[in-house]
Order: C-alpha cells, then structure tokens, then sequence
C-alpha cells in the first residue's frame, strides 16, 4: 500500500473501531462503511471523480446557465489541485466523496420542486456525516438555509459520539489537536503572502475574481479564515469555496475562450500545491 498521510491514517483506524480525536470523530459514515479496505475507499474516491464532475454540470444547468457555461464551470472545479489533494491523502479521504455529494445537494435543491429540495437536504445530510462543514459551505455556495438542516448530521454525532483525547499517531499530532491555533499559525509563519500557496493554485478560477459580488468575497473570506486553525491551506480553500469560485469564473470568461481557458486550468505548468 502507498504511503499515507496523518488524516488517512485516522480514517483507516476509526474504520478499524478505533476511536479518534475531533474533529474526526464527526466524519463517521466513510470509515464506518468502507472499514480499512483500502480498494473499498479507492472505489469511492474514483466513482467521486464523474460525480462531482455530472453534479457540477447538472447543478449549472439547473441555474439557468448555458450548457458551456455548465460545462466549463464543472472541468475548472475538477481541475483544481486542492480538490484532488495531496497524494498522501489518495484513496483514503472525506473530502472529494464529501464534495461531490454536496455539489449533488446543490443540484437537487436549485431545481426548486419541495420533493427536489427535500432530497438534496437527504443528499447533504448524508454528506454531513462524512465531513461535518459540508452544510455551512452548501448554504453559502447556494445563499439559502436549506442546507443548514443538514447541520443534524454533525450535531447528532457529536452528542453520540466521544472523540479520543490522544491522538493514536503520537506527536508531533497530538500537538496540533491541543493547540490548533499555535500550530496553525507556525505552519503558516513567513507564507501568508505566498501567491504560490495562497493564490496561484486557483488557476483560471482567480477569473471569479472579476466583478465579484460581496457573496463571493465572503465564502472566500471564511474559506481562507480556516487557514487560523488548520495546518493544510490549498485543500481546505479550495473544497469549500472551489464550487462557488468555478461557476462565477465560468460566467466571466467569455464563451469563446471557456474552452482554452479550461486546456490552460487543467495542465500544470509548474507542480503546484495541493495540501
């Protein structure tokens, strides 16, 4: 098996029964499911590939977008290197699975019908169980309260469930879990200006940019505020503002440039980040 990363490690663990400290204790549903079968995790994590992409695409068209328009904001979301993360964190992850369910949840809700939005709360809550902040971002990607219903997924494990105080993997993690702020900042220290971190890997999205509407600012706002209590940087901005930030850079960019647009998002020309 390839080598894995501290979160994945945690994820195989919980599968194995094993408790874990917070707040991964609230990401239950995925290793509960899928165990410490690491072809089991690697099915899911391909089938979120097509997932994500057709949610995009159908959530877009559900919105009133022109079907390249639709198109191109689901190939620049799937394109980000933070959604497709760290290679320490393939398959064994929480965060694509958790997306592309979200981004499915968006669809359903968008297209308006009580039985539609019924279902995508379902699809969220759902989601929710895998990676507890998936409410809060679908509320602010969709700017509506529905998704927040989904919040009884989190609260509801966090009253069942009790987390471990050790972390299992030792330190330097047990450090980060009793002091996230500190070590947030230290891990941060000397990089907050570092356009090849903080900037650079949105790629053809940084397009959203344009005209932006104070909705947009603030997911990124909140998105970048993460950075405050969390190690990892490209990962996190980009599964929580990567749906909002692709569909507004897909409507910016011109129609007849979406498709070069999206050759240019898509290849790397320089290894970027992705943690």
């Amino acid at each position: 098996m390839p080598r894995i990363g501290p979160d994945a490690a945690r994820y195989l663990l919980a599968g194995q029964g094993e408790r874990v400290p917070r707040p991964f204790h609230l990401r239950w549903l995925l290793p509960k499911l899928l165990g410490d079968e690491v072809v089991a995790w690697r099915l899911v994590w391909l089938v979120s590939w097509p997932l994500l992409a057709g949610s995009t695409f159908g959530w877009r068209i559900a919105a009133g977008d022109d079907w390249r328009v639709a198109l191109a904001a689901a190939a620049l979301l799937v394109g980000l290197p933070g959604i497709l993360g760290p290679i320490v964190s393939i398959p064994v992850q929480v965060d694509l699975p958790s997306t592309a369910l979200m981004v499915a949840g968006l669809w359903f809700i968008e297209l308006g019908h009580p039985a539609q939005i019924v279902a995508g709360v379902a699809v969220l809550t759902v989601a929710a169980s895998i990676r507890e902040t998936v409410p809060v971002w679908a509320a602010l990607t969709l700017w509506s309260v529905w998704p927040l219903v989904a919040l009884v997924a989190p609260v509801v494990a966090f009253v069942l469930i009790r987390p471990s105080k050790v972390d299992p993997l030792g330190e330097p993690f047990q450090t980060i879990a009793d002091h996230p702020i500190r070590t947030a900042l230290e891990h941060h220290a000397g990089r907050w200006r570092d356009g090849w971190l903080m900037v650079a890997p949105w790629g053809v999205c940084l397009a959203a940019l344009v005209g932006a509407d104070w909705r947009l600012v603030l997911i990124l706002a909140l998105a970048y505020s993460q950075l405050l209590i969390a190690t990892d940087t490209v990962r996190l901005i980009h599964h929580a503002a990567g749906p909002a930030m692709a569909a507004a850079a897909a409507h910016v960019i011109p129609i007849e440039w979406l498709l070069l647009a999206v050759a240019v998002h898509v290849v790397w020309f320089r290894v970027p980040e992705r943690i």
